[in-house]
């Protein structure tokens, strides 16, 4: 993909939105519940954030599986 992908405005007011506020409001509850500091919740993010990066076998996987969706 040479082009960055960006989302239409809709997106940004839908479902990107929407995901957004679950996550926050996820986050929220998971600090409250361990009781733990914003570090750790920004420490958490951080190693989402490094699963979907594009280096990532995970990432990687994800990729070969949409051009090769009848491979096992």
């Amino acid at each position: 993909m040479s082009e960055q992908w960006k989302p239409t405005k809709e997106q940004n007011t839908g479902p990107i939105s929407r995901v957004s506020e679950f996550f926050i409001d996820e986050l929220n509850e998971l600090q409250e519940e361990l009781e733990c500091p914003d570090e750790f919740i920004y420490d958490f993010m951080e190693a989402i954030r490094n699963r979907l990066s594009p280096d990532s076998c995970h990432s990687k996987a994800r990729k070969l599986k949409r051009n090769n969706p009848d491979a096992n």
